[in-house]
Parts: structure tokens; C-alpha cells; sequence
């Protein structure tokens, strides 16, 4: 899906109203579908404390009370204005509030208002904040929400941004955990200090009329991610679950092929081939074939081609393999992930680099520049434009990762994923995202879609995660966010 500005959602909420679907409808839509997110992700909560503006923010934020309560969960309301005091679908919205829900009527707050345990839903302002000076009441709201330490969860965008660039208020804006938003994405929760702030992402189809715009970039999304996933079939065995060779490893670096195969496993391949000449831990399931780390291997891969449908290479070769390795990926006849030394090996050689279908490259931005600089690429200032320029010099599904990861087409194609946080930024994480895309291509025709869906669910993995994980949890959990993506256990 594309990312919207204020006034494209306000004309298919125009649209959605003049086809017949109340407006209230729409609310009630956007606060249940919330409440279930919110359920989801924080129902051990000792209270939620929903904090609320005069607008249909805060229309929608009552939804979510209403919702929230009648499931037995203990809620709190404070307003910036009295309950009377809203207008249109809020105000349907004020009057079908049960009256056991406490409501606080407040032009302050502040962090004592709050409780060890709380988690707070902000509705106090959505997209008809347009930058500037906050209120006083909006202003002690979002400051008291930021100040209690307590995890956030806004809805639409978090209170204070502005939803087409992503600029903040003069007072600040509420810092999320996790964002709620409604219909499509928000153009500003890409770009400005918004980005910094929205944490997790989701969005709730709301039943909103598409407007026929071409769009440059897309987002991927929950929605996205649901869609594509799909279950093996009910005669499904391993040979038709996805066959996948990894070639990798190194004695330096024995750990990352051996995270890759546990990783290419959990997310549904049906049968991993790791060749390395040294290896950590593996999963007994894989199928592991010792190499010398020589011109030999190539050989020994050039045989095992038929038993794959994708090959993932370099994750842990290090620095000094043979050019030959080059080659001989190029040579394999499915569906190619090449990934960290063997995006290196690329960069050092790019004359052996010779276009064919189904290429695969995951650089981080690091590896980005040096093959940029190694092909004559002049670096742009957006990501989005960087990662198309790759995918058009070097004719692969490109992915350019780090913070709303990008994944471009040879074909323009450009798509954000709406997935991931800080948990998947330590060692080792690339190598699982590998595997998980080797087992999302080696199922899916369309590979763009396979790419997506796979940073999707390593996305989702980190989100998702407990504590603060490391690499060697993190294929367990793509595999969690895989199966629960398929249950919405996880969305």
C-alpha cells in the first residue's frame, strides 16, 4: 500500500461517507480494530489510560476505551475536554461510553497521574495537527505521557507530529512504542522526527476507497504481510516446501551460515544444504557438507545445484575466497541470495558481475557504498533512490537495510517495509534475514514479493522478541513471527 497525506484521507473518508458508510462506522472501525492490536501486544497491562483530544482522535481513542472495558480490562479517561463537548462521530462515540469507565475532564497532567504497570493510548491529536505551538492541555498531555516512562501506544500518529512531513510541534511530540494507524500509512511516520518516534507500526483497514494514484513508493505493512503469507499445502512435503543451499563460512566466521540454515528452516523451507568449511551449532535438521574454503568447493556446488531451488551465499566467507565462488553463483540456475562477503567479493569484482534473473543482494549500508562506489553509482540522499539505483545497475531484487528497510525491483518497483526495531541490530541478524528470505523465495514465484514478505517476518521477529535478544534467538522467533503472521497471533 502508499502512504498518504492528510488530505488524501480526508477524501476517502468523503468517498466512504457519500457511498453510504457512516462516519461513526469508520471510527468504530479504526477504535475496535485498534483495541485489538493493543490486546494483543500489551493484555497482561495493569490499566490502560487513554488519554484523549476533542477531535475524532480522540473520537477514536473512546472507541478503544468502550472496547477495551468490555473485554474486562481496567481503563481510565482523561480528556482535554468535558464529555458533552464533542462533536459529530465523537460524540457518538462520548455517549455509547458505559458509565463505569472513569472520565477525568483535565487541562494538565502529569507523570504521577500514571501508575507502575499502566500502558497509555494516546488519541489526544491526529492529522488535522498541522505543526506550531501545542495548546497548554495538548501540550501538558503529550509532555506528562513522555515523562512517565511508561510504553505509549498512539493512534493514527503519535500526538504532536505532522502526518505529511513528519515535523514535530515546538513542545515536542509523544515518543511511541507502537503506532496505530488507520486506512493507509501516514506520509509523515516516514520522514522527520516522526520516524524517530512512532516505534512499532501497524496499520487497520478501516474499509477506506482506494484513490488511483501512481506511487514511486510503496509501504509494506501488516496488511501486506498477511496477504502474501501463505501455509504449505495439505500435501506438501520437504522437497516441495523449498530446497535451499547455503554456501557460507569460514573459520573465522563459523557462526553466520550455521544462523542462516537454523533461520531458512524456522521460516518454512523444507530442506537446507549448508557447505562451509568450518561451522557453529547446527540444527540437526540440516543437511551439512564439510569444504576445504577453496576453488575445490565450487565443484562440490556446481553438483548439489540440482537439490536447490535458492542459493545463499557469502554469509561468513570472509575476506579471501577465490573469485571463482563469483562465478560459480552466477552459474546456479534458480533463485540467488547473495549477501556480506559475497556482496564484498561483488564490489572488489564487478566485471564478473553478469545480469540474470531471480539475483538477490541484501546489503546494509556499508556494503551499499562500496558497491556503489565499485560501479559508479553517485549515492542520492534517499534511501528509496539509492536502493532502486542498485537494483537497476545490478538487475536484483535489492535490499537496503537498516531503519523501514527498502526493498527495490529491477523493475522501479520501490517498497518501504514497515517491520523491525533496534532488536535486530546486532551481529548475526543479517545472516538470519538471509536465511529467511532464501525460505520465502524458494516458495513464492514472485521474488520481490518472497524478498518483502521474508524482511517482513524477520521484522516482526525482532518486534517481537523478548528481552533483549540476540542473533542466535532470532531464528526461532522469525519462525514464531511466520506462524503468527499466518494466525494474526503477532499483528
Amino acid at each position: 500500500m502508499r502512504a498518504a497525506t492528510a488530505s488524501e484521507i480526508r477524501e476517502m473518508e468523503s468517498a466512504a461517507v457519500s457511498a453510504g458508510v457512516a462516519e461513526y462506522a469508520l471510527m468504530c472501525r479504526a477504535g475496535t480494530g485498534a483495541a485489538d492490536l493493543i490486546e494483543a501486544r500489551y493484555g497482561p497491562a495493569h490499566r490502560f489510560v487513554i488519554l484523549c483530544g476533542s477531535g475524532n482522535n480522540g473520537g477514536d481513542a473512546l472507541v478503544v476505551a468502550r472496547e477495551l472495558a468490555a473485554r474486562g480490562r481496567r481503563v481510565r479517561i482523561f480528556s482535554t475536554v468535558e464529555k458533552s463537548s464533542f462533536k459529530g462521530a465523537a460524540e457518538c462515540a462520548a455517549k455509547e461510553l458505559p458509565e463505569n469507565i472513569p472520565f477525568i475532564h483535565t487541562v494538565e497532567l502529569d507523570k504521577y497521574d500514571f501508575a507502575p504497570g499502566d500502558v497509555i493510548v494516546d488519541g489526544i491529536l491526529g492529522i488535522g495537527f498541522k505543526g506550531g505551538k501545542l495548546r497548554e492541555a495538548a501540550a501538558s498531555f503529550i509532555a506528562a505521557a513522555v515523562n512517565s516512562k511508561l510504553p505509549v501506544v498512539a493512534l493514527d500518529l503519535p500526538s504532536g507530529a505532522v502526518a505529511d512531513d513528519g515535523s514535530i510541534s515546538e513542545n515536542g511530540a509523544v515518543c511511541a512504542a507502537l503506532t496505530i494507524t488507520f486506512g493507509l500509512p501516514k506520509r509523515g511516520l516516514f520522514c522527520g522526527e516522526c520516524r524517530r518516534l512512532r516505534g512499532d507500526l501497524r496499520v487497520v483497514d478501516i474499509g477506506l476507497p482506494v484513490l488511483k494514484k501512481d506511487e514511486k513508493v510503496e509501504v509494506f505493512t501488516n496488511i501486506d504481510g498477511v496477504n502474501l503469507i501463505t501455509s504449505p499445502d495439505v500435501d506438501a512435503h520437504k522437497n516441495s516446501r523449498g530446497r535451499v543451499l547455503i554456501w557460507g563460512g569460514s573459520e573465522d566466521y563459523p557462526g553466520a551460515p550455521g544462523l542462516c540454515a537454523a533461520a531458512a528452516l524456522h521460516s518454512g523451507a523444507g530442506m537446507v544444504r549448508l557447505f562451509a568449511p568450518a561451522v557453529g551449532t547446527l540444527p540437526n535438521a540440516v543437511i551439512f557438507r564439510k569444504t576445504c574454503g577453496s576453488v575445490e568447493d565450487c565443484e562440490i556446488l556446481r553438483k548439489a545445484f540440482v537439490n536447490g531451488d535458492v542459493l545463499v551465499a557469502g554469509c561468513g566467507w570472509g575476506g579471501g575466497v577465490p573469485e571463482k565462488f563469483l562465478h560459480c553463483v552466477m552459474d546456479f540456475p534458480g533463485k540467488v541470495v547473495l549477501d556480506a562477503d559475497g556482496l564484498n567479493l561483488l564490489a572488489r569484482r564487478t566485471d564478473l558481475w553478469r545480469k540474470r534473473n531471480d539475483l538477490i543482494i541484501t546489503p546494509h549500508p556499508g556494503e551499499a557504498v562500496r558497491l556503489a562506489r565499485a560501479s559508479g553509482i553517485e549515492i542520492p540522499e534517499k534511501r528509496e533512490d539509492f536502493a532502486a539505483l542498485l537494483a537497476e545497475k545490478f538487475c536484483a531484487v535489492t535490499v537496503l537495510k537498516g531503519r523501514d528497510t527498502v526493498v527495490a525491483s529491477p523493475d522501479g518497483k520501490v517498497r518501504i517495509v514497515a517491520a523491525g526495531n533496534s532488536a535486530l541490530a546486532t551481529a548475526g541478524s543479517g545472516d538470519v534475514l538471509a536465511g529467511v528470505i532464501g525460505a520465502f523465495a524458494s516458495t513464492h514465484n514472485d521474488t520481490a514479493d518472497a524478498v518483502a514478505l521474508g524482511v517482513f517476518v524477520h521484522g516482526i521477529a525482532g518486534e517481537c522478541a523478548d528481552g533483549i535478544p540476540c542473533a542466535d534467538d532470532l531464528p526461532v522467533e522469525a519462525g514464531r513471527a511466520y506462524a503468527g503472521t499466518l494466525t494474526l497471533d503477532v499483528l
